[in-house]
C-alpha cells in the first residue's frame, strides 16, 4: 500500500529583482536563487521473516498459480506445489513543499523536505502442512523458498542505491512550480507533489517487475525436475 503524504509550508520570503516581465521561466531562475535544495531521507526496512505450517494443497496450489498469472505466465499443470514464498512490498512517499512569494505578485512552490521508503513487510514462507518435519522434500521445499527470500533480498539491496539517487535527483529533473497573479498556489503544489512522487512510483514499479521476473526464473519446469530427482527413492511424495 503507498502512503502519499502531503503538507503545504506557507512561507514569505521578499525577493528583490528587475523590473519586467519575460515569462515564468526568469521567475524559476529567481527562485531557484532564492531557495536551497531540498532534504532527502529515504530509508528501508526487511520485516520478519515468518513460517507458516498450517497451509493445505488447495491453498499453495491457489496462490502459487496466481503469482504466475501475476507474472504473464502459466502454471505447469503437473506442478504440485509443497512451498510458497509471499513478500509485501511497502513504497511510501511523502514530500514537504514550501511557498515563498517572488517578484510581481509571482509566488514559487518547491519542495523541502523528500521522504521515501522501500521495504518488504509480512514476509512468509508457507510450506505444505502434510510435510513431515525431517523428510527430503521437506528439505527441498524449505530450501527452494529461503533461496526465494533471499532474491527478494538481495534484489532489494541491489536497487536501494539507485532508489536514494533517484530520489536525490528528482530535484534536477522535475525543479519547482512558479504560478502567477490569481494562478491557484495549492494546485501547482499538488501539481508538483503529484509530479515528484510519479517519477518515484514509476522507478519502483520497473524494480518490482524485474524482481518478479527474476522469481521466475528460479521457478522454471526443469528446475522443480531436478529438485523431485533429489529426493528419489528417499520419501513419498507427500499428498495434498
Amino acid at each position: 500500500m503507498k502512503k502519499v503524504f502531503f503538507a503545504l509550508i506557507l512561507g514569505l520570503a521578499g525577493v528583490n529583482s528587475a523590473q519586467g516581465d519575460d515569462g515564468k521561466e526568469r521567475y524559476v531562475e529567481e527562485c531557484l536563487s532564492v531557495i536551497g535544495r531540498p532534504t532527502v531521507v529515504v530509508t528501508s526496512s526487511y520485516g520478519k521473516l515468518k513460517y507458516n505450517f498450517d497451509k493445505d494443497g488447495a491453498y499453495l496450489r491457489r496462490e502459487t498459480e496466481r503469482k504466475y498469472q501475476e507474472s504473464g505466465q502459466q502454471m505447469p499443470q503437473d506442478l504440485v506445489p509443497v512451498g510458497l514464498t509471499k513478500v509485501r512490498d511497502g513504497f511510501d512517499f511523502n514530500m514537504t513543499v514550501g511557498h515563498i512569494e517572488i517578484s510581481h505578485g509571482y509566488s514559487c512552490l518547491y519542495p523541502q523536505e523528500i521522504n521515501a521508503h522501500l521495504g518488504y513487510y509480512v514476509p512468509t514462507i508457507y510450506i505444505l502442512k502434510d510435510l513431515q518435519k525431517g523428510t527430503c522434500l521437506y528439505e527441498v521445499a524449505l530450501r527452494h523458498e529461503k533461496t526465494h527470500m533471499q532474491i527478494y533480498i538481495e534484489a532489494l539491496d541491489y536497487f536501494l542505491p539507485e532508489f536514494k539517487k533517484a530520489a536525490v535527483g528528482q530535484f534536477d529533473r522535475i525543479g519547482v512550480r512558479v504560478v502567477g497573479p490569481g494562478e491557484s498556489a495549492d494546485d501547482a503544489a499538488r501539481e508538483l507533489n503529484e509530479a515528484y512522487l510519479n517519477d518515484m512510483k514509476e522507478k519502483v514499479e520497473h524494480w518490482r517487475r524485474e524482481v518478479e521476473q527474476e522469481q521466475m526464473k528460479f521457478d522454471t519446469p526443469q528446475n522443480y525436475i531436478l529438485e523431485s530427482k533429489l529426493c528419489e527413492g528417499k520419501d513419498k511424495p507427500a499428498s495434498e
